[in-house]
């Protein structure tokens, strides 16, 4: 009896494992950019590399930069357009960052130092979503 409570346990640890690294194996690391977080060589860099990735959720953003000249903002689709920031969902001024798409959708990016905007430091990215549906965010590492 006691053999195969230990062979069941032994069991569920297994497939467990194999769940998580099944998830795993499908999150991806995206370099923005495929190079640091900068301003771009052209105004449509970003935009370019942005349309050339696939994402769904459970991927992250990584954005490689020096936060004493560059920064991210998510911002609304309209401040995106305008390269505006005055109301950004969310504002990250330390580097290295990474962002973990946690759901389908849109979502806009940008740095708001100086001009870099609109210069091209900025890209959307589309969310697909995912066939399995079954991402679960990390808990929360903030205190």
């Amino acid at each position: 009896m006691k053999m195969q409570n230990h062979q069941n346990l032994l069991i569920k640890f297994s497939l467990l494992l194999i769940i998580i690294l099944h998830h795993e194996s499908y999150a991806m690391q995206h370099l923005v950019g495929d190079s640091i977080w900068t301003i771009p060589p052209t105004n449509n860099f970003y935009t370019n590399w942005s349309s050339s990735q696939v994402f769904f959720p459970g991927d992250t953003l990584y954005f490689q930069f020096d936060p004493e000249f560059y920064n991210v903002m998510q911002v609304s689709r309209r401040e995106y357009g305008y390269c505006t920031s005055n109301q950004a969902y969310k504002v990250f001024n330390d580097g290295p960052l990474n962002i973990t798409l946690i759901e389908s959708g849109v979502f806009y990016y940008m740095c708001n130092i100086l001009n870099y905007c609109e210069l091209g430091q900025k890209f959307s990215v589309t969310v697909l979503q995912n066939s399995s549906n079954n991402y679960v965010p990390p808990p929360s590492t903030s205190s």
